[in-house]
């Protein structure tokens, strides 16, 4: 018994639409990645990149000589606790607490709420984040001409 095989050539319609959805398919998942990279960041990391990186040395030194300090945060119920207490383990009760929240994934959600002192060195405030999520925290008190600055991050459930 023999075979004969039987050659065709390639061509046809079928050719020309297997081509198309090879490229139309790779054309879409490409424009879903970009349209979701576009939407997803602004691209801009921090206002003012260059300067920021020319006055670094000097923000370094700003943190090297804030004074010593303990510092407890907490988050529950959306209330934000943050107590301080300096080297002496004394409560520091007339400071001025400025928290400045940041949603690192998402620019336009940011906002910045005042902590009122609830005694012994703790001071707080209820907060209503607009999104849950992870947030950064960045907590500056101000008192007797002194400053003391710090960031924390927190999980919105």
């Amino acid at each position: 018994m023999s075979e004969t095989a039987i050659n065709k050539p390639l061509n046809g319609w079928w050719v020309f639409a297997a081509f198309f959805l090879f490229f139309a398919v790779i054309v879409l998942v490409n424009s879903v990645f970009i349209t979701m990279a576009l939407r997803s960041h602004s691209g801009v990391v921090t206002e003012d990149a260059y300067r920021k990186g020319l006055t670094y040395n000097e923000t370094l030194q700003q943190a090297r000589n804030q004074p010593a300090m303990s510092s407890a945060f907490h988050f529950k119920d959306n209330i934000v606790y943050w107590s301080l207490s300096g080297k002496d383990n004394q409560p520091i009760e007339n400071a001025d607490i400025t928290a400045k929240f940041q949603r690192p994934v998402k620019d336009g959600d940011d906002f910045t709420a005042r902590l009122h002192p609830s005694g012994n060195g703790v001071y707080s405030s209820e907060v209503e984040f607009p999104v849950k999520g992870s947030w950064k925290v960045i907590l500056s008190a101000k008192w007797d001409d002194k400053t003391y600055q710090t960031t924390q991050e927190l999980i919105v459930p």
